[in-house]
């Protein structure tokens, strides 16, 4: 990257290419009873998605491998590209929901003893980030390659005790809407948050 910014168009999904992700970006919220948690804010007046078409502003991160390092690396790239954006006071913010999306992953892509868990094809399973933003609101979508069985993101009540389980509870504290939806026809995941620019 150079620093410099301009308008591009969101384009496909990451790895499907021709494939008309539903709204800008692909960032549209999830029907048919897989969302999580109750849907806030789309449609209604509280959390404006933007219309179709291109986003003003679009980077994408990946694929990476989902290894302990990915969460570090897709927070650090959060930040430089909200820094080119002129939205540095996003970044806390939007650095806290990659982490959790991205930590999520690499998680469910862990076997026994934190060792990387292979598909039957032999492949790490990886991750893709993208960031759009218009002048209102700021789209974060983690995007992954990990079969359905290895666990949707839920938003739970964290035991006080806990040392973990306020991930999404956090990501739905500062997010204006949120949720997560399996890209049809392909072995893939989107889990999508939209943050009021402040």
């Amino acid at each position: 990257m150079d620093g410099r910014t301009g308008t591009v168009p969101a384009g496909a999904a990451p790895g499907l290419a021709g494939t008309d992700g539903g709204g800008p970006g692909g960032l549209r919220p999830v029907t048919g009873g897989a969302r999580p948690a109750p849907v806030r804010g789309a449609g209604g007046g509280g959390g404006r998605l933007p219309g179709k078409g291109a986003w003003p502003l679009f980077s994408g991160l990946g694929p990476v491998a989902a290894l302990r390092t990915a969460p570090g690396l897709a927070r650090a790239f959060t930040a430089m590209v909200l820094s080119g954006w002129g939205m540095a006071s996003m970044t806390e913010t939007a650095a806290l929901i990659v982490s959790e999306f991205a930590s999520n992953v690499v998680r469910a892509a862990e076997g026994p003893g934190g060792s990387s868990v292979y598909d039957e094809e032999g492949r790490m399973p990886v991750l893709w980030l993208r960031l759009m933003a218009d002048s209102a609101v700021l789209g974060i979508e983690v995007w992954d390659s990990l079969p359905p069985q290895s666990g949707i993101p839920v938003l739970r009540d964290a035991d006080p005790a806990a040392e973990s389980g306020r991930g999404l509870a956090i990501v739905d504290a500062l997010s204006v809407d949120w949720g997560w939806e399996p890209v049809p026809a392909r072995r893939i995941k989107r889990t999508w948050a939209v943050v009021a620019i402040s």
